[in-house]
This record gives C-alpha cells, sequence and structure tokens, in this order.
C-alpha cells in the first residue's frame, strides 16, 4: 500500500545526484516497441484531434501474460486475473505450522487473527482461472496462535488508540497517549520461524500440486518490504533492516526454496518503493545525505548491491537464488492514490494520476512528488539487471494508481497495462482487485474480458504512436494478423478525432467496437468498418476489433 513515511531532510538533492550517477554507468538495454504518446505533460494545453500511426511491418513483441496479476485471488473469474498474490504484510507473519494464523501488525493493532489457509487461497487462485505467487515468511517471527496480541493496555496503559471491534478495549497501537512508541515481547504473540520451517512448507504445497498434476504456486517471493519492518512490524522487528542484514535473511530462505522447490521461481525483495531501490531502512532512519550503510558497502544502491550478492551465491554454489527482481511502486504525488485506493477524481489530480504513470517508463518525466527525479521505473531496473544480473526477470509485485471509484483510476489502469506490455514486464500484481461495481473493474475488462464473453487484448504488441492526451496500445495474434486495439482519451471534457496511419497494415477495418467512458460497463457500438477515423469520447476507453 501507498508509503507516506517522510524520509529526512535533504532526500532530494541526494535522490538526484545518486541516481543520475549510477544511471551514466549502466549498459543500453535493446530498443523497445513504443506506442509514445500518452498523458499530456503538466502546462500543455490539450488537443482536440491528432495523428496516431500503426506499425505492421515490423516484428511484434510477445505480451507476457503475467502481468494481469491481482493481489490475492478474491475476485470474479470474469476479471481474467492470471495470477493471484498471497502477499502483503500479514503474510510476513504467517504460521505456515498452524496453517491458518498470522498477525495484522501495524496495520491493525498487531493482533494475531485466524484466516484461510494457503492451501485454500491456492483452491480459490485456481477456480479464479490463474496461477499462484506465495511470500514466504523470513522476517524470523510469526503468529503463535490466533488470539494473541503484542500491546495489551492492561499491561502496558493507556494508549492513543485501541480496537474498536474489541469489547474489551485492550488491544492497543502500541503507542503511548503521548505519541511514544512502546517496546513488545515479541514472544507475546509469535514464535520463531526459521528457514527449515519455511522449507518443509514449500515441499509440503509442491506435494499438493504432484498430486493434482499440476503446477499452482509458480513463484516463491522472499517476505515483503523489509525496508519497513521497523515500522510495520515494529513489535517484532524494531531496528531498521540493513544491507547485510537483508542478505543474511534473503539467502538462507531462498536455499530452503531452492532445495524444496528446484524449478520454481524465487522473487525478492519486494522493496517497498523508490527509496529502497538505493538505501537501506538504516540510511532512511539515520539519513540518506549520511547514508552510513550505503556508504559502508562501498556506495553502492541497494539493489544494486542485492542482485549482485544474490548472483554471487548462486554462481558459488552452481543454483539460482534468485529468478525475479520484485519492486513495488505507488505514486507518491498527494492525493493521487490513498490506502484505500481512493484519491482524488478532480480533473486537476486526476491529470496528475495520468501523469505519474510516465514514472513507469518516460526518462523525460520528473515525477511531481517528493522524489523529483526521473524514475523511469521499467527501464531503469531492467538496466540495472543487465548490469548485475542478467537473465533475471522484472515484477512489479504491488502497484495501484489510486481512484478507484472514479474513470480515471480505469483510464490509469489501463495505461499502465500498455506501458507494461510494451516495455516487457515479466509479471505484475495489481493491489488487491478492483471491485466489479468500481470503474477500475473496468480497466481490466478492458484488456482481459471487454465483451463479458472472453474476448481479450491478444499475444503480441504491434508497434504504433500515439499523441499528448491520448493512448494507443495495439495487439495482434501472431496467426491470424487479427488485431486489437485499445485508445485512451485522457481529457475530462474533450472529445478528440484520432486519425490512424495503418502503415503496411493488409485493408484494417473494424469488426467490433466498445466504449466505456465512465458508465457502466463496456458497451458495443457500431462498427462503421472504417478504421483511419475515430473520435474518442472524453474520459474514454476505446477498444476495436481490426
Amino acid at each position: 500500500m501507498k508509503k507516506t513515511k517522510i524520509f529526512g531532510i535533504g532526500v532530494v538533492v541526494l535522490v538526484v545526484v545518486a541516481a543520475a550517477g549510477y544511471v551514466a554507468t549502466r549498459p543500453k538495454v535493446p530498443p523497445v516497441v513504443t506506442s509514445e504518446g500518452g498523458p499530456r505533460l503538466a502546462g500543455t494545453n490539450p488537443q482536440t484531434s491528432g495523428k496516431m500511426r500503426v506499425v505492421c511491418t515490423e516484428p511484434g513483441k510477445a505480451i507476457s501474460p503475467r502481468i494481469y496479476g491481482i493481489a490475492f485471488a478474491d475476485a470474479p473469474k470474469e476479471l481474467g486475473a492470471t495470477q493471484h498474490r498471497w502477499g502483503g504484510n500479514t503474510t510476513s507473519r504467517y504460521n505456515p505450522e498452524l496453517g491458518n494464523a498470522w498477525n495484522t501488525a501495524n496495520d491493525w493493532f498487531f493482533q494475531n487473527v485466524k484466516i484461510d489457509s494457503a492451501e485454500t487461497f491456492l483452491d480459490k487462485a485456481e477456480k479464479a482461472g490463474g496461477t499462484a505467487a506465495i511470500t514466504v515468511p523470513m522476517l524470523g517471527w510469526v503468529a503463535k496462535d490466533t488470539t494473541s496480541y503484542s500491546f495489551p493496555v492492561a499491561e502496558y496503559g493507556a494508549q492513543s488508540k485501541v480496537d474498536p471491534e474489541d469489547e474489551k478495549k485492550d488491544k492497543g497501537n502500541g503507542t503511548t497517549v503521548t505519541g511514544v512508541e512502546l517496546s513488545a515481547d515479541p514472544a507475546r504473540a509469535n514464535i520463531k520461524s526459521t528457514p527449515e520451517m519455511v522449507g518443509a512448507w514449500v515441499k509440503k504445497l509442491r506435494e499438493i500440486d504432484k498430486k493434482l498434476g499440476k503446477r499452482r504456486v509458480t513463484q516463491w517471493i522472499l517476505d515483503n518490504e523489509p525496508a519497513l519492518w521497523n515500522s510495520t512490524h515494529r513489535d517484532v522487528h524494531s531496528w531498521p533492516t540493513t544491507y547485510d542484514e537483508l542478505l543474511e535473511k534473503s539467502l538462507p530462505y531462498a536455499k530452503a526454496v531452492r532445495d524444496a522447490d528446484p524449478e520454481g521461481e524465487i522473487a525478492g525483495p519486494a522493496a517497498w518503493g523508490w527509496p529502497e531501490y538505493f538505501w537501506s531502512a538504516k540510511d532512511s532512519k539515520e539519513g540518506f545525505f549520511w547514508a552510513p550503510d550505503r556508504k559502508a558497502h562501498g556506495g553502492e544502491p541497494l539493489l544494486a548491491w542485492y542482485l549482485r550478492k544474490m548472483r554471487e551465491a548462486g554462481e558459488k554454489d552452481k543454483k539460482r537464488y534468485l529468478d525475479v527482481l520484485d519492486v513495488h511502486f505507488y505514486p507518491q504525488g498527494e492525493n493521487i492514490q490513498n490506502k484505500d485506493m481512493t484519491g482524488g477524481d478532480d480533473p486537476f489530480t486526476s491529470q496528475k494520476r495520468f501523469r505519474a504513470t510516465r514514472a513507469l517508463w518516460d526518462k523525460s518525466y520528473v515525477d511531481e512528488s517528493y522524489i523529483k527525479d526521473r524514475i523511469y521505473l521499467i527501464p531503469r531496473m531492467q538496466e540495472l539487471i543487465a548490469e548485475t544480473y542478467p537473465g533475471t526477470k522484472l515484477q512489479i509485485g504491488e502497484w495501484n494508481f489510486g481512484a478507484e471509484q472514479h474513470v480515471s483510476g480505469a483510464l490509469a489502469i489501463a495505461e499502465a497495462f500498455g506501458r507494461f506490455a510494451e516495455f516487457g514486464v515479466d509479471s505484475a500484481f495489481y493491489w488487491q482487485a478492483p471491485k466489479k461495481e468500481l470503474p477500475a473493474y473496468q480497466g481490466f475488462l478492458a484488456y482481459r474480458n471487454y465483451d463479458g464473453k472472453g474476448a481479450h487484448f491478444l499475444d503480441e504488441l504491434v508497434k504504433s504512436e500515439s499523441f499528448f492526451g491520448t493512448s494507443i496500445f495495439v495487439s495482434r495474434d501472431p496467426k491470424t494478423k487479427a488485431m486489437v486495439a485499445i485508445l485512451l482519451n485522457f481529457e475530462a471534457d474533450k472529445e478528440i478525432d484520432a486519425t490512424i496511419e495503418w502503415a503496411g497494415c493488409q485493408a484494417p477495418a473494424i469488426k467490433r467496437k466498445f466504449v466505456y467512458a465512465g458508465k457502466g460497463t463496456f458497451t458495443e457500438e457500431k462498427a462503421t468498418g472504417d478504421a483511419t477515423t475515430i473520435k474518442l469520447a472524453p474520459y474514454s476507453i476505446t477498444i476495436l476489433e481490426i
């Protein structure tokens, strides 16, 4: 979920210097199929017409079906999610031996609760039509039962908040009424966990899959957001995670997973966001200007160091302990994406939301939050992989651009999926899953089930170009050459006339046309056959079958 922790004075200056210097040493990655265009930049005027171009003569690019993942497995099958992630803060404290308990940590009063087992999750994921990725706890402590909690008021005294659902008003938030954070005995609500415990659990889940004759678990994720453990899980991990601790925990658990599942993917470190890409939690606490932990490791950015160390360990043992680099991404601009997945939906904030998607790919876009730097997340991480651990896949383990209650949220989802396809992301998981009654649900349907009968974006991306204020993403069937195009209009109150040049495409004609413009679901409109001029309604997703 979106993190709003303040990272200290001097962060912006150090981010700019460190990131820019690091980029300069990276090798270039192969060029990508590009659609250009996209949400217009701040200060530019909206267009009411423009030219798009689709190039059928150039080789296409395979789209990974795994980009359409969601957290957990609670969405209906019609959403079309291709994989489901058992992940998030609570999974760091899942007890695989009990099978029905985890701790809610700082999200909800540090209490153990009864839950469905991971096995039940796998059954639900299978019924929903996708494979599964499982987070393995490596924090060191897991819930010991389904009833204990870390900060009882009866023992620690009055606290600033207590669980409103607790009749006894005894489950505190671990903070005094004056704002002082309390220290807890980890053993009050937890027991120690080990790599051996996790290895036995992975082996058990694999044996279940083997009996079923199918692989449901395709990936094991090494815990969740370790740079925030001292905040999220401060009742059992009050100190900030360092470079060395991250590796000292990751390697034994990765080895246990690899021994139990030689063919399965291992992903990590599930870094929460921009600061964790470059610095440890210790650097965060003591100040990025000083960055004592990073300096102690030769000034190497955290993810670069982590990838290198995981590669070196694997080369030594002739095994691979990391298959997937897992990073999380949430826009940090004010009111774009809130903890409950809402966010401002006025035209000004909506345009900020749209522009924030440019942080996924655009090397010229300067992020408009406290970061104030060029993020270009996907190319950046691909360049990092090419330099430090070639062959590693890239996963956006959590992402959400907010405003699920508004059409702008649906447009942001559609834009993100297009960029994942365009820039070759291997796997991604939306946090968590949009509800059926919300506009954001339609952003998924645009790619996975726009006609309610399984029609979807196809398997190969075709090169295309657009203009500011719009996007176009075009897919085709490599065998039949049939195409599905998705066109986006990011303008709140302006209809756009788009002219499309189909370069080298054989007699393009519209077979079916579907439009979503903020109400209901996708509706089929009469197809005129003409694929060269298209009117795009304000705030709309238009789908053309060619």
